[in-house]
C-alpha cells in the first residue's frame, strides 16, 4: 500500500504558478473536500475509472493519445508486479513494483476531483511535457494535501555532500513520542512510471526515508547529545552565543502548548535534575571511521525501551549520526539519521520547537535548565 508520493520541485512550481495548487487547496477546504484514500483493491480502481467514464472525462481525451494511454494502463493493471517504477539514481536504477493506489494518479481519477473535463488532458496549457506526467503530478499534489503531516513539526531542508536534498522534520507521533524524519526529495532526472512514461513524481521509496522513533521523554537526552557534539567538534552556533541566550529567547518566543501527556504538566522523578543528564558531557562521543564502525561504547542517545536505543556518534566527516542499537551491538553502525555541522542550529531549534508546541512529552523549561 502507498502512504506517500513525492512531487518534484519543478512540477510543484508549475502547479503553483498555474494556480492549480490554489485550486486543490480550495477543494480541500470546501464542504465536499478531497477524497481520503486508504487500502485500495483492484475493484476500487475499476469503480474509479467507471466513474470517470460516466462523467465524460474520457470523451475529451485527444484521439491521438487515447489508445496508447488505455492500452498501457491495462497492461500494467493486469500485471502490477511485472511493471515497475524506475528511478535513475547515482549511476544505478532503483525499481519499485506498481501498486493499486498508483492507478488513482495514473488514470487521472485524482486529477478529475479538481479539474473539469475540458482541462484534465490539456497538459500543454500547464507547461507539462506529457499527459501522463500532468495527471500524475496533479494526482500526487491532491494526495499530498490529504496525506500530509497533520501534527506539524520543525522542518528544514539540506543538501548533502553528494548532492541529495533532504527534508528534515523533528516532531512527535500521536502519543507524543519523539520522531525525527529525514526524507530524500531530490529530483531524480530520469523517473519512469510503470507504463514507461517519464514523470516528475514518484512514490516515496524505502531508500528515501529514514526515521528515529524514540519513546517517552527523550528530548533532554537528545539535546544533551547535540550540545556535546557541537562542543566536541567546535561547531559554530549562533544559538549558543552568550551562554545560549539566543536559544533561550527562541524557546520563550514560541509560547507553550500543553501536550496530552502527564509529563507535559510538570517535573517528575530525579532524572529531571539537569546535572544528572550532564554527568558524561565531557566523555568524548565516539568517532566512526570511514566505514562507519567503532568498538567504543557511547553514553549518548535516545531510548526506545530497556534494551534498545538510538546511539549517537560523530561521523567521519564530523556529522552527527544516530544509529539504532538492539541487544546485539554491531561494530558497523546503520545510519538512521545524519546531520551535518551546518545543521547544528536547526537541530537545537527543532528540539525546542517540538517541546514548546506540545508535540512531545518534555516541557520547555527542562530544556532551558539544561
Amino acid at each position: 500500500m502507498r502512504f506517500r508520493y513525492l512531487l518534484y520541485p519543478e512540477a510543484q512550481d508549475k502547479l503553483n504558478s498555474s494556480g492549480l495548487l490554489k485550486k486543490i487547496q480550495d477543494v480541500h477546504d470546501s464542504e465536499e473536500g478531497l477524497p481520503i484514500i486508504g487500502y485500495t483493491s483492484d475493484e476500487d480502481i475499476i469503480w474509479a475509472v467507471k466513474e470517470m467514464q460516466e462523467q465524460g472525462f474520457f470523451k475529451t481525451m485527444p484521439n491521438t493519445e487515447r489508445k496508447d494511454f488505455m492500452t498501457k494502463l491495462n497492461e500494467v493493471f493486469k500485471d502490477k508486479k511485472g511493471h515497475t517504477w524506475r528511478v535513475h539514481r547515482n549511476g544505478g536504477v532503483v525499481e519499485e513494483p506498481a501498486e493499486a493506489e498508483d492507478f488513482y494518479l495514473m488514470t487521472g481519477w485524482l486529477s478529475s476531483c479538481v479539474l473539469d473535463v475540458d482541462e484534465i488532458w490539456d497538459y500543454r496549457k500547464f507547461d507539462f511535457q506529457s499527459l501522463n506526467d500532468f495527471v500524475g503530478c496533479v494526482g500526487a499534489a491532491v494526495w499530498l494535501f490529504n496525506h500530509g503531516d497533520f501534527r506539524g513539526g520543525y522542518k528544514w531542508s539540506t543538501t548533502t555532500t553528494n548532492g541529495r536534498t533532504l527534508e528534515n522534520n523533528i516532531t512527535g507521533d500521536s502519543n507524543l513520542d519523539l520522531r525525527i524524519h529525514q526524507t530524500d526529495i531530490t529530483h531524480d532526472r530520469l523517473t519512469f512510471d510503470p507504463v514507461g512514461a517519464v514523470v516528475s513524481y514518484r512514490p516515496e521509496l524505502d531508500d528515501d526515508h529514514r526515521c528515529v522513533a524514540a519513546y517517552h521523554s527523550t528530548e533532554q537526552d537528545f539535546i544533551v547529545g547535540v550540545l556535546k557534539w557541537i562542543h566536541q567538534q567546535n561547531i559554530p552556533s549562533e544559538m549558543l552565543k552568550d551562554r545560549g541566550l539566543p536559544l533561550i529567547k527562541y524557546i520563550r518566543s514560541l509560547g507553550h502548548t500543553i501536550g496530552a501527556a502527564t509529563e507535559c504538566f510538570g517535573d517528575f522523578g530525579g532524572m529531571d535534575n539537569p546535572m544528572i543528564r550532564l554527568n558524561y558531557f565531557y566523555d568524548p562521543m565516539p568517532v566512526l571511521d570511514e566505514n562507519y564502525t567503532t568498538e567504543k561504547p557511547t553514553f549518548d542517545g535516545v531510548h526506545v525501551d530497556g534494551e534498545s536505543f538510538y546511539s549517537m556518534y560523530v561521523g567521519p566527516s564530523r556529522e552527527l549520526i544516530l544509529s539504532y542499537q538492539g541487544k546485539e551491538r554491531e561494530a558497523q553502525k546503520k545510519i538512521d539519521a545524519c546531520f551535518l555541522p551546518s545543521e547544528a542550529d536547526h537541530l537545537l531549534r527543532g528540539i525546542c520547537y517540538q517541546a514548546a508546541k506540545g508535540l512531545g512529552r518534555t516541557i520547555p523549561q527542562k530544556l532551558i535548565s539544561l
